[in-house]
């Protein structure tokens, strides 16, 4: 957990007391007597079903848009992989170049395209190399039907890597929408609330029953925080697969 998570945290705990303080202060006595307790236990059984659904269908979009990047991520370099294996029978001209931009992609995404989805950006760079293979291939003088066919095997190698960066680039938009965050939030506030409002007088252990609340609830919220950005948040997907096909480049 982050330390703005940390703070995040804590100041709900501080929060969740002093509301506590509040309303075993300003709540008459009277509308204790007449019931209030359990009108508010009817409403917070059905709020904390609420707030428990709504957390599950955040957690599935998080976890989905998590697991699809990382998948994206590997068939990139899979593809990379198969790209570089698809220029061993190109001449020798053509294949020196294409290789050393393969090279330069893949690095370029690890070293400049990586901390830039972490912002929501896309680095320039990794799209004009990519680019500049394409034209290595299409515009490679024509030789025998053998190395046409040779160059038609690495374009189709090269058309799967270019689907599977739209696709790794289309991820990084993909985040819990905002309106699952409101219920969430809101439903969160409302649980706190209707626990402090149940406790008649301020006093230890009313407190820590509220503090600890708003500490799970909180907790909850800062680890799915952390889902939410396929590549910026505190759980994100690495670029493992396209270090590892960096590796394979030097022995193919």
């Amino acid at each position: 957990m982050m330390v703005a998570d940390v703070g995040l945290v804590a100041g709900s705990v501080a929060a969740a007391v002093l509301v506590l303080a509040a309303m075993a202060r300003w709540i008459p006595q009277r509308w204790r007597d007449d019931g209030l307790p359990s009108i508010i236990d009817q409403f917070a059984g059905i709020n904390k079903t609420l707030f428990s659904f709504i957390l599950a269908l955040s957690l599935v979009s998080a976890t989905a848009s998590l697991n699809q990047a990382g998948t994206q991520v590997n068939a990139e370099a899979a593809s990379l992989t198969n790209l570089y294996w698809a220029s061993r029978p190109l001449a020798p001209g053509q294949r020196d170049r294409l290789r050393e931009l393969t090279r330069e992609y893949t690095a370029t995404v690890i070293g400049e395209e990586w901390p830039a989805m972490a912002e929501g950006r896309t680095a320039d760079r990794a799209q004009e190399l990519y680019d500049e293979m394409r034209r290595t291939l299409q515009d490679a003088d024509k030789g025998t039907a053998r190395e046409n066919e040779f160059t038609r095997d690495a374009l189709v190698a090269l058309r799967a890597v270019g689907d599977a960066r739209r696709a790794r680039v289309l991820s990084i938009s993909q985040e819990i929408p905002p309106y699952l965050w409101y219920g969430l939030i809101g439903s969160a506030i409302l649980v706190v609330l209707g626990a402090a409002a149940q406790i008649p007088r301020l006093s230890v252990p009313g407190a820590l029953s509220v503090g600890l609340l708003a500490l799970l609830l909180s907790s909850v919220l800062a680890v799915l925080s952390a889902l939410n950005h396929p590549f910026g948040g505190g759980i994100h997907v690495e670029p493992d697969s396209l270090r590892y096909a960096m590796d394979r480049f030097a022995v193919i």
